[in-house]
């Protein structure tokens, strides 16, 4: 468990908030067998059949037919699409609960500074917005926004907003609500030798928002006919915004991102807004800076398909081709999609329609396919020269990307170069080696990055059934520890104890098992119990902050309720020689057996090395033919008892 989330504070949470209660703000729940479980439609993908089971006893969910399920960390982070810091301070604020400086990294004056920060910038987006639609000053913004095609409707949802020709009538608004330094602090207004004046002066506002709807900054376009040199203004950063990370209707779009399972990225507040007037609504925008590893980081957390869209002209090509290069290595489904007739997604989408540009979408090429036709129409594949030029290109691109080493999809890459310009694949390899060798010294990947998503592909196998021999035995035996905490005194007993006796450290003696999602998930249990071996249930999720490992908590918990493990260790009773619930006891026992066979593997392999040698067995070998015959000889005895 990180340091940075103390354990009496995630169980504060915990405790402090109702799962039935939570998921109920999004789901309608309905009870079921006598209120010991909530069902519901599922949030987390199309259902038209309640597959949401929420356990109120557990404080867990789980969908039956997506397999999404974990704690109320889970439903959070699943939900909101954050990080498991963000859905702790998520839900210690519902709860009303203080957060320690040691979470937020903030002070208490931090932590409340903040809070003022995002009440004035509320207040300030009400303020631009009820000008924009009431004011006469605004007359001249409400003709521009209806000139480039916005609706009544979308200046409202969207709360567009406009400052009138007035370097202090915010500041003129704020008196007697808000000093003029928290308006500073905000970003609201700017200060000269002592002195505040306004920013976004006669411009129209455009809201920037983060994930969970929050006025953040603003982005102001200036009007037609206007003298001003910058076309458009954004807020600076604050406490509270850092543009880098954040995405224009991001807040807008999340839903029909997951419902259409990619994402839209444009280079305007217009483009993206004229894309959601027409219909196009899984659009966002990048803040007047090009797109970042952190905005990819939380694009993927909403979709895996990323479609940059650029406009047709000369620097939308520019943009397109370092989009290429920055991007490639990231674990996501990136597109390129370039306009046809030097147009920018406002124009296309506004004369072509949202059905042409869904289409335009749907056959955006990939980004290695969008750098390969670049380079193709540059030096044509005709002739050799053309081939060795696109070639060396292309290795060119990849050598710049040296975390592209570790992953396999330069495999493919390099295979598919290989097969497209008739060049043989070792070659094209050894030719990329070749380029790389300055770059062997720049930092890859770290290993948490390489593991975390196998991980996760390691639990979606177990969720969805497909278990091998030694899955079924590994989860049989966590199965047990999650259904009967009580018993688990006896699995570390067994589990911790090393071959000359000693104390094994956790991680040690996790080493029984095998699958390494298993293998962390009882590692944690031994970490979690309490001084007398006791294990709870609720800390083992707490202690747990991935959340495919807590959707593979919930899934053991259930398959331990649907085969009533809890009943039938009662209904078996104890071995009489340690008092060790039947049940566990043959479940250890068969992880032992295990075990043994893996070491008598090993010993034959051995022995079978040695036939071909001389006749007389020095001591060690006559060490491992004893060993083999013991062996043996428990397994008769074992079939002969079965």
């Amino acid at each position: 468990m990180s340091v940075e989330f103390p354990q009496d504070f995630r169980e504060a949470v915990r405790a402090g908030t109702d799962i039935v209660g939570l998921i109920g703000e999004a789901v309608t729940l309905q009870p079921r067998s006598g209120g010991r479980e909530y069902v519901g439609l599922c949030c987390f993908h199309e259902d038209h059949n309640p597959s949401m089971v929420v356990y109120p006893d557990r404080q867990t969910f789980r969908c039956w037919s997506c397999n999404t399920g974990g704690d109320i960390f889970t439903f959070v982070m699943e939900r909101e699409k954050v990080e498991f810091r963000d859905a702790l301070e998520i839900l210690a604020r519902r709860a009303e609960i203080p957060i320690p400086k040691k979470v937020s990294g903030r002070t208490e004056h931090e932590e409340h500074n903040r809070a003022k920060l995002f009440e004035v910038l509320q207040w300030a987006d009400n303020m631009f917005h009820k000008c924009l639609v009431e004011s006469p000053a605004a007359a001249p913004a409400r003709e521009y926004l209806h000139s480039r095609g916005f609706n009544d409707d979308l200046i409202d949802e969207y709360r567009l907003g406009y400052h009138p020709n007035d370097w202090t009538w915010l500041i003129e608004q704020s008196k007697f609500k808000y000093p003029e330094k928290l308006l500073h602090e905000a970003r609201l207004v700017g200060e000269k030798d002592g002195r505040y004046y306004d920013y976004f002066v006669d411009r129209v506002l455009f809201t920037i928002r983060n994930e969970r709807g929050q006025p953040v900054a603003f982005g102001g376009r200036v009007l037609p006919g206007s003298t001003s040199n910058a076309k458009y203004f954004n807020s600076p950063e604050s406490a509270v915004f850092h543009k880098s990370r954040l995405l224009y209707g991001i807040d807008k779009a999340r839903d029909a991102i997951r419902d259409a399972g990619s994402v839209l990225v444009t280079e305007g507040y217009t483009d993206c807004l004229t894309c959601h007037q027409h219909g196009v609504k899984n659009v966002v925008a990048t803040l007047g800076t090009a797109l970042t590893d952190a905005h990819v980081t939380a694009l993927k957390r909403f979709a895996r398909k990323v479609v940059l869209v650029f406009d047709g002209d000369d620097a939308g090509q520019s943009a397109a081709s370092r989009a290429v290069e920055r991007f490639l290595a990231q674990d996501v489904d990136l597109r390129i999609l370039t306009l046809p007739g030097k147009q920018d997604p406002a124009e296309y989408i506004t004369f072509a329609g949202p059905e042409a540009m869904r289409q335009l979408i749907e056959r955006a090429p990939e980004a290695w396919e969008f750098a390969f036709r670049t380079t193709q129409m540059k030096y044509g594949i005709d002739t050799i020269d053309g081939k060795h030029r696109v070639l060396e290109e292309m290795l060119a691109l990849l050598a710049q990307i040296p975390q592209l080493a570790e992953n396999v999809k330069e495999g493919l890459l390099l295979a598919n170069l290989a097969q497209r310009l008739g060049v043989p694949e070792q070659r094209v390899r050894d030719r990329l080696k070749e380029l790389r060798q300055g770059r062997r010294n720049q930092p890859h990947r770290s290993e948490e990055a390489v593991e975390r998503p196998a991980m996760a592909t390691e639990v979606d196998r177990l969720v969805r059934g497909r278990l091998s021999r030694d899955d079924r035995l590994e989860c049989d035996l966590l199965e047990i520890i999650l259904a009967v905490p009580a018993a688990f005194p006896y699995v570390r007993r067994t589990l911790s104890i090393g071959k000359e006796g000693g104390s094994l450290e956790p991680h040690e003696a996790a080493e029984v098992l095998r699958h390494p999602a298993l293998r962390m998930l009882l590692q944690t249990c031994l970490e979690q119990a309490n001084p007398g071996g006791a294990l709870s249930f609720s800390k083992v999720l707490d202690a747990l902050e991935d959340t495919s490992m807590k959707r593979l908590v919930v899934w053991l918990d259930e398959r331990a309720r649907s085969k009533d493990l809890a009943g039938r260790v009662e209904t078996l009773g104890n071995d009489p020689v340690d008092d060790c619930p039947m049940l566990l006891r043959r479940s250890l026992n068969n992880l032992k057996w295990r075990g043994e066979e893996q070491s008598n593997q090993r010993v034959a392999m051995q022995l079978s090395q040695h036939g071909d040698g001389p006749q007389t067995l020095d001591p060690a070998m006559e060490a491992l033919l004893r060993q083999a015959a013991e062996f043996h000889q428990r397994r008769a005895t074992q079939r002969a008892e079965s």
